[in-house]
């Protein structure tokens, strides 16, 4: 919004083409809870909540929640069945909980309108895509095509499949990406914002490289879910000077 302020043509071209969609936090109560434990109280444990707030666990308060990201009904799995589970503990079944399920009602209610989606996480450094439950299952044709292209401009250091990532070197099963994917055909990513040495919290100093390296990146993204201004674009090549 600033820059289209400023006159710059690529952000006044896409906020004229494009309808894009802001969710500041997909945890909220999660956000809250790390701010007043963490931050304010100094609390280590409170900075490594990962899960909404659902009261899970009695046994220790901290540990309660369901992952978020483990909610969605692609591949989803009732594994780890622990409730007091500190990180990946998936809920009792799919879009158990309001937060997955007022993602659900969004991209349900646009229908075919949502083209693209990018999930911001921490931290990493490089961005995931699908299939993200599977070690080799391939994606469509037409999928990976898009994905390859994309991989070809981000200019990050990964992006891949959570598997193929090797500080990941993973599977995860009712993960949002695949469900955007699979369910209604959503070129979905996360990128894992943040260098790695400072995990969740990186000093102030590396948030404006943090912000530099991803705005156009994501910029990228928004110009591709639609009609674009020529073959040869490149954010680079637009109002840079």
């Amino acid at each position: 919004l600033e820059n289209a302020k400023r006159g710059f043509q690529l952000e006044n071209y896409l906020l004229h083409h494009r309808d894009i969609y802001l969710i500041p936090y997909v945890n909220p109560d999660g956000y809250v809870a790390i701010e007043e434990l963490g931050l304010k109280q100094g609390m280590r444990d409170g900075w490594e909540i990962r899960k909404n707030r659902r009261p899970t666990c009695a046994a220790n308060t901290l540990l309660s929640g369901v992952d978020l990201n483990r909610n969605y009904p692609t591949k989803w799995s009732p594994k780890p069945t622990n409730p007091c589970e500190p990180q990946e503990y998936p809920g009792d079944k799919p879009f158990s909980e309001p937060e997955t399920q007022a993602l659900k009602r969004l991209v349900e209610g646009e229908g075919k309108n949502i083209k693209a989606a990018v999930n911001f996480h921490a931290y990493g450094g490089f961005w995931t895509h699908p299939l993200n439950w599977a070690k080799t299952e391939p994606l469509e044709p037409e999928a990976a095509a898009i994905y390859d292209e994309l991989g070809s401009v981000l200019e990050t250091t990964y992006f891949e499949r959570a598997f193929n990532i090797p500080i990941l070197k993973y599977t995860a099963s009712g993960e949002s990406d695949d469900w955007f994917y699979t369910a209604h055909n959503i070129i979905a990513m996360s990128p894992e914002v943040g260098p790695e040495q400072y995990e969740f919290y990186p000093p102030a100093s590396e948030i404006p490289g943090i912000n530099s390296r991803n705005y156009p990146r994501t910029l990228t993204v928004v110009m591709k879910a639609g009609p674009e201004l020529s073959a040869q674009w490149r954010w680079h090549s637009q109002d840079t000077q």
